[in-house]
C-alpha cells in the first residue's frame, strides 16, 4: 500500500469519528471545538487530494517512460514502463543517487538527470538502455517549488522505434493528404470543366463582360434565364477569374433536396441532433465552402422558411448546425441562378423580397436560344466536331438541316441543342444529316414553313435556292454525288462545282 492509500485510509477512519461526534450533545465550547476540527478536516482532505492524487497509477498507464529524481539526485519514482524499456526494476533505481547509479552498474549511456540538476533547465539527448539494446529519445526538465527553487528532475524516455513508427505513420499521412488535395483539385477542375464559350451574340457578350467584371469580387451574383440557357456555365467563368479561384467551389440544387433536408444539407448537424443522423455528425454545404464560392441553383424553388434561415446566414455570415448552439464563421460568395421570375414570386408571396435584393447585388440575366440566333449555327459546328471525336465519325450537315436547325425554336435551349446533335451524330449512317432527319429527331411534321424563302421577287435568289435544295435532296437520297448527278440530269462536275458555290 502506497502513502497516499494509508493517508486516505486514515482519513477515512477519521471522518467516520467525527460522524458519530455529531451525535453528542455539545456544551458552547465543546461545538466551538467540533466547528474547528470539522474546518480543518476539510482542509485536510482538499490537500490530501492536491498532494496525493494518485499519479503513480496514471504514470504507469503511460506509453512512455518516466524517471523522477529529488533535488539531491536520489530516484523517488520510475514508471512501469521504465521497467519494460529499459530492463531496469524499481527495486534497482528506487533510493539511489542518479549521479551513482550508472557508474557503478552501468545500466544505460547519456543519462540526462546529472544535466538537469546542473543546469536547471530543459535538455534532450539520445541514449541508449544497455540491457534491452534499446534506442531511447530522452527529454528531461525541472520542476521548480514555490519559491523558485529546484524541486524535482525529471526523465520522459521514448523509444526510437516507436517514434520511427510514428514518422512513418506521418509522411503516409502527408501522402494521403496530398493525394487527397490532388483529388479534391482534380474533382474541383471536373466541376468547373466546361464547353468553351461559343457565341457572337450582342446579349451573351453583354452577360459574358457583366460576369468578368463581377468575378474579380465578392459581390452577390443573381443569373437569371430558361433552363439550359448556360447560367452553370457563367457561374464557371465567374468563379475562374475570380479571387477565390484556388478555395473551395461547390454547387447545389435546391430543387433536387428533399426540404425536410435541407437545412442538415447546407447547415450541417450535431451528433444525435434527430432520428438516423450520423453519430458522428455533419459539416455542412457552408462550412466546407468556407472562403470559397458557393452557386445555389434553382433558388426559386427553396421554400420561404429555408429562404429565411438563409438570409440570417448570408446577413450574419455565420451558421448554427441543426441542433447546435455554437455560431460557425463563414466567409462564402454566393452566385445563385434560378429560370423563375422571381419578382413574379415575390408578388405571389413565395419568395422573401429581402432575400431577393440581398442575391440580386449584381444581375446577369440570359437570353433563350431563340433570340439569339446568330449563336445557333456556331453551337451546332461546335457540338458536330466535339461528338464526330467522341463517337469516332465524319459526319456534315446539309445547308437546309442546318436552316431548319436555326429556324427551330429550341424551347430546351442550348441543352436540348447539344442533346439533338448528339442523337444526330449516333443514329447517323451514312455521314450527312439532311432535313428530313432533323426533322424526324425534333419532330417536326411539316418541314416547308421553316424553309429558306428569297426576299420580294429576287428570281435568281429563288432559282438558285430551288437549285440548292434539289442537289441537297438528291444527295441524300441516293448517297453519291455521282448518281445524284446523274438523277439531276447534269454532269459529275457540274454537279461538284454547284455544291462548291452553295456550300453544300
Amino acid at each position: 500500500m502506497n502513502q497516499y492509500e494509508q493517508l486516505k485510509d486514515k482519513f477515512s477512519l477519521l471522518e467516520s469519528l467525527i460522524s458519530k461526534l455529531a451525535s453528542l450533545n455539545f456544551t458552547a465550547s465543546q461545538q466551538e471545538i467540533y466547528t474547528q476540527l470539522l474546518s480543518e478536516t476539510e482542509k485536510f482532505q482538499a490537500y490530501l487530494f492536491d498532494e496525493f492524487v494518485d499519479f503513480e497509477k496514471i504514470c504507469d498507464n503511460l506509453p512512455d517512460a518516466i524517471y523522477v529524481a529529488d533535488k539531491e539526485g536520489t530516484t523517488i519514482y520510475v514508471n512501469d514502463m521504465y521497467q519494460q524499456l529499459s530492463g531496469i526494476t524499481k527495486a534497482e533505481v528506487i533510493g539511489e543517487n542518479v549521479h551513482q547509479i550508472n557508474k557503478e552498474k552501468k545500466l544505460y549511456t547519456n543519462g540526462i538527470l546529472p544535466t538537469i540538476l546542473k543546469q536547471e533547465r530543459r535538455s534532450e539527448k539520445i541514449g541508449v538502455m544497455k540491457r534491452t539494446n534499446t534506442t531511447v529519445y530522452i527529454t528531461g526538465f525541472p520542476i521548480f517549488d514555490e519559491n523558485g527553487e529546484l524541486k524535482y528532475a525529471v526523465a520522459h524516455d521514448r523509444n526510437i522505434q516507436q517514434l520511427e513508427i510514428v514518422k512513418d505513420q506521418l509522411i503516409k499521412l502527408k501522402e494521403v493528404q496530398a493525394k487527397a488535395e490532388n483529388e479534391i483539385q482534380y474533382l474541383r477542375t471536373q466541376q468547373i470543366k466546361q464547353v468553351d464559350l461559343i457565341f457572337k451574340s450582342p446579349q451573351m457578350y453583354q452577360a459574358l463582360s457583366t460576369a468578368l467584371a463581377v468575378a474579380p469580387t465578392d459581390a452577390s451574383v443573381l443569373i437569371t434565364g430558361e433552363s439550359g440557357t448556360g447560367k452553370e456555365v457563367i457561374t464557371n467563368q465567374i468563379y475562374q477569374a475570380s479571387n477565390r479561384c484556388d478555395k473551395p467551389f461547390l454547387k447545389i440544387n435546391c430543387a433536387a433536396i428533399p426540404e425536410t433536408l435541407m437545412e442538415s444539407e447546407l447547415f450541417g448537424y450535431v451528433p444525435g441532433a434527430f432520428t438516423g443522423a450520423s453519430k458522428n455528425g455533419k459539416t455542412g454545404i457552408f462550412e466546407l465552402a468556407n472562403n470559397g464560392t458557393l452557386m445555389l441553383d434553382e433558388i426559386g424553388e427553396m421554400s420561404m422558411q429555408m429562404q429565411t434561415k438563409l438570409l440570417r446566414v448570408l446577413q450574419n455570415h455565420e451558421v448554427t448546425k441543426v441542433g447546435g448552439s455554437k455560431a460557425i464563421p463563414v466567409d462564402v460568395r454566393i452566385i445563385a441562378a434560378t429560370n423563375r421570375n422571381l419578382l413574379e414570386c415575390i408578388k405571389e408571396k413565395t419568395f422573401r423580397e429581402d432575400l431577393y435584393y440581398r442575391l440580386n447585388v449584381v444581375p446577369i440575366t440570359l437570353a433563350p436560344l431563340r433570340e439569339r440566333k446568330e449563336d445557333i449555327e456556331l453551337l451546332i459546328q461546335h457540338f458536330l466536331t466535339n461528338f464526330n471525336k467522341k463517337y469516332n465519325k465524319q459526319v456534315e450537315i446539309y445547308s437546309d438541316a442546318l436552316h431548319l436547325m436555326k429556324s427551330y425554336n429550341w424551347p430546351g435551349n442550348i441543352r436540348e441543342l447539344e442533346n439533338v446533335i448528339e442523337r444526330l451524330v449516333v443514329i447517323n449512317q451514312s455521314n450527312v444529316i439532311d432535313k428530313k432527319t432533323v426533322a424526324m429527331v425534333l419532330g417536326l411534321q411539316n418541314t416547308e414553313s421553316f424553309s429558306p424563302l428569297p426576299d420580294d421577287y429576287d428570281i435568281k435568289a429563288a432559282t438558285a435556292a430551288l437549285e440548292c435544295r434539289m442537289i441537297e435532296k438528291a444527295l441524300a437520297e441516293f448517297h453519291s454525288k455521282r448518281k445524284a448527278a446523274a438523277a439531276l440530269g447534269i454532269d459529275h462536275s457540274t454537279l461538284i462545282k454547284k455544291c462548291q458555290r452553295y456550300g453544300i
